[in-house]
């Protein structure tokens, strides 16, 4: 099941919200409806991804109700956005804290520094997924190309990051662990973006299952950031 996210137009009391409500829960693929009287927040838990024009379809009969897409509006934009992505941003703050104590106290080269935060971000993030591996691998699935097609890998993905953290922070198979970082965020990241052009509203499976966080452009920035950094070693050390 994923979360879609809307407006609604033309609701005036809390009758309104139970008849919405109620509308939308009588859909198979619905299930459930949360309605905000307050804001004109809806949210539609599904397995199917709802057009605009098939709710407002459905909701046709019971009302004059106009569904719209979600659009945040006000001077608490900024607020909203750190708290929703607070855990992904202490994550990726302590990765970065981890990299600069252990790059002060070694190498002190663009590599070494690379090396090390990418082997951090690994171990962290795997150690989240790790703690459900199959719900991880269920969400994943959702925007991860291969997960979708073959599932077993997302159920091996926290492992293989695991792995190439300790490569990295060991300085050990660096070619081959910067190669697999290509070849494991790549897709994922073309999957974010597809879903993200197509205003789906799934979570983010980053942090494994434990934080609902919705998928945005910051997993985006996350990831390309990564393959850049691959992409910068294997240059230097091939080419």
């Amino acid at each position: 099941m994923n979360k879609y996210k809307f407006k609604i137009e033309g609701m005036t009391c809390e009758g309104c919200v139970s008849t919405i409500k109620t509308k939308l829960e009588l859909e198979d693929n619905i299930s459930e409806a949360i309605v905000s009287l307050e804001d004109g927040g809806l949210v539609v838990v599904s397995i199917k991804d709802y057009e605009i024009a098939e709710l407002n379809k459905i909701l046709s009969p019971v009302g004059d109700y106009i569904v719209s897409k979600n659009s945040t509006k006000g001077k608490n934009i900024i607020i909203s956005y750190f708290s929703t992505y607070k855990p992904i941003l202490i994550t990726l703050g302590l990765v970065l804290l981890l990299s600069v104590i252990s790059f002060n106290n070694s190498e002190n080269t663009i590599n070494g520094f690379m090396r090390f935060f990418m082997g951090f971000f690994f171990i962290i993030f795997s150690f989240l997924k790790l703690q459900n591996i199959k719900q991880f691998a269920l969400s994943f699935s959702n925007y991860d190309p291969i997960t979708k097609k073959f599932f077993r890998f997302g159920i091996m993905y926290p492992f293989i990051e695991l792995i190439l953290g300790v490569f990295f922070l060991s300085g050990s198979f660096l070619l081959f662990s910067n190669a697999a970082t290509l070849f494991i965020l790549i897709p994922q990241t073309f999957g974010i973006f597809n879903k993200l052009r197509n205003n789906q509203n799934v979570n983010c499976a980053c942090l494994g299952t434990s934080f609902n966080i919705p998928l945005s452009n910051l997993t985006i920035i996350e990831n390309l950031s990564m393959c850049l950094m691959a992409t910068y070693y294997i240059s230097r050390n091939i080419i």
